[in-house]
C-alpha cells in the first residue's frame, strides 16, 4: 500500500485508528507504572479498613497457639502485623522481649508491615515523669527502628498513673519527631472513655494523642475481666458508646477498633473472681466437651454458655464469629481507620470471610 492509500485509509478509518492509538498507550502507561515494593502497604480491602494483626510468640509451657500460622494463612488479608517485642523501661532503656527477624523479613516479603507493641515495664510510669527518660526512650525506639528494619512503634502503655497525662502526650509528641522524619507509622493504644475508671483511662489524652500519632488503636474488650465479675467482655452498646466518645476527641481516620477474639472462664458462683482467658477458636470446643449448648445474646452481640466440672458451675462469655463480624461492619459505618485483632491464633477459622484480600 502506497503513502496516499495510507492517507486515504486513515481518513475512513479515523475512529479506528484513534481508538487504536488509545489502546496502545494504555498498554504503554500500564507497563511503565511504577509498581508499590517493600516493606510498607497502603492498599485496603474493599471495605476501606486497614487491618492489622496483634501477634504473639509462642510462649513456653502455653496451650495457646502462636500467631504466626495465623498470619502465615492470612497475610493476604492483613495490612500489618504488631508483635510483642519490647518493653521500655523506667530508665529510658529497651529490652527485647523475642524479636524475630525472620518474621520481619517474611512479612516484608509479603507486603506486610512490621510495627511491634512496646510496653511500659511491670506498668510503671517513671519513664514518663522526666524530660530526659522520655527522650532517651524516644531516641532508642528511634534506633530500633532503623537497626531492626520495623515500619513503626505500637505505644501500648497501661496501667499509668492518670497524673501522668500530659506526659505521656509529650513523650508521643517526641516519638513522632523520629516516626515522621523517617516516614515510620506511630499507633498508641488506648483505654476505652466510656465505663472505666479514671484510675485506667486517666493518662489517655485522645485529643493530644491524635495530634501526634497516626492511629489511636481503641482496646474495646475487657469490659468483664478476669478479677471481676462474670458478663460480657465486648458488650455492644458498650464498643458503640466508645467509638461516639472517640469521634468527639479525634478524626475517624485516626482511629481504629480493637477487638478482642477471646472470652473468659469464670467459676459461676455469683461473685467476682479470677477466670481462664478462652480463645474464641477454643470456646465451642470447650462447650462441646461438656455438652453446653451455646447461646448468642443479640442484644449485647456476645456468646454464652454455662456448663459444671467436678461439681462445680461455670459461665463463660466470648466474642465469636459472628459478634467479631458485626464489630468491623462496625468500624466501616463509622469510618474509621481499621481494626486490630487481638489476637492472631485466637480466631475462629470462620471470621476471615468477612476480611476481603488486598
Amino acid at each position: 500500500m502506497n503513502s496516499n492509500a495510507w492517507r486515504q485509509w486513515i481518513r475512513n478509518h479515523q475512529g479506528l485508528s484513534m481508538g487504536l492509538a488509545a489502546l496502545i498507550l494504555l498498554i504503554v502507561v500500564w507497563a511503565l507504572w511504577p509498581r508499590h515494593g517493600g516493606p510498607l502497604n497502603t492498599s485496603t480491602p474493599s471495605h476501606g479498613l486497614q487491618v492489622v494483626g496483634f501477634y504473639e510468640n509462642k510462649s513456653p509451657g502455653s496451650a495457646n497457639p502462636s500467631s504466626l500460622v495465623s498470619f502465615q494463612s492470612h497475610w493476604r488479608q492483613l495490612n500489618s502485623i504488631s508483635p510483642h517485642w519490647f518493653q521500655v523501661n523506667p530508665d529510658g532503656s529497651v529490652t527485647d522481649l523475642g524479636y524475630d527477624a525472620t518474621l520481619v523479613n517474611w512479612a516484608h516479603q509479603h507486603h506486610v508491615s512490621v510495627v511491634p507493641l512496646v510496653t511500659n515495664g511491670q506498668g510503671s510510669t517513671d519513664v514518663l515523669w522526666t524530660q530526659a527518660t522520655r527522650q532517651l526512650a524516644a531516641k532508642n525506639l528511634d534506633h530500633l527502628m532503623q537497626k531492626d528494619n520495623l515500619d513503626g512503634i505500637n505505644v501500648d502503655f497501661e496501667l499509668l498513673n492518670p497524673d501522668s497525662r500530659n506526659d505521656l502526650s509529650r513523650f508521643v509528641a517526641d516519638l513522632s519527631n523520629y516516626t515522621k522524619a523517617h516516614h515510620k507509622t506511630l499507633a498508641v493504644s488506648v483505654f476505652p472513655l466510656v465505663g472505666l475508671p479514671s484510675s485506667v483511662n486517666g493518662a489517655d489524652d485522645y485529643a493530644a494523642l491524635a495530634k501526634s500519632a497516626d492511629y489511636l488503636v481503641i482496646m474495646a474488650y475487657d469490659h468483664h475481666y478476669s478479677g471481676g465479675p462474670p458478663g460480657p467482655v465486648a458488650p455492644w452498646g458498650w464498643v458503640d458508646d466508645n467509638i461516639k466518645a472517640a469521634l468527639k476527641e479525634a478524626p475517624a481516620s485516626h482511629l481504629m477498633l480493637a477487638i478482642g477474639m477471646y472470652g473468659y472462664d469464670w467459676v459461676d458462683n455469683g461473685q467476682a473472681g479470677p477466670a481462664n482467658t478462652v480463645p474464641d477458636f477454643r470456646a465451642p470446643q470447650l462447650a462441646s466437651q461438656h455438652g453446653a449448648p451455646i447461646h448468642y445474646i443479640s442484644d449485647i452481640s456476645q456468646n454464652e454458655f454455662r456448663y459444671t466440672s467436678g461439681g462445680t458451675p461455670h459461665i463463660v462469655y466470648y466474642m465469636g464469629n459472628r459478634s467479631a463480624k458485626a464489630r468491623v461492619a462496625l468500624a466501616a459505618q463509622y469510618h474509621m481507620a481499621g481494626v486490630a485483632l487481638w489476637r492472631l491464633g485466637y480466631e475462629e477459622p470462620g471470621f476471615w470471610s468477612v476480611i476481603p484480600t488486598r
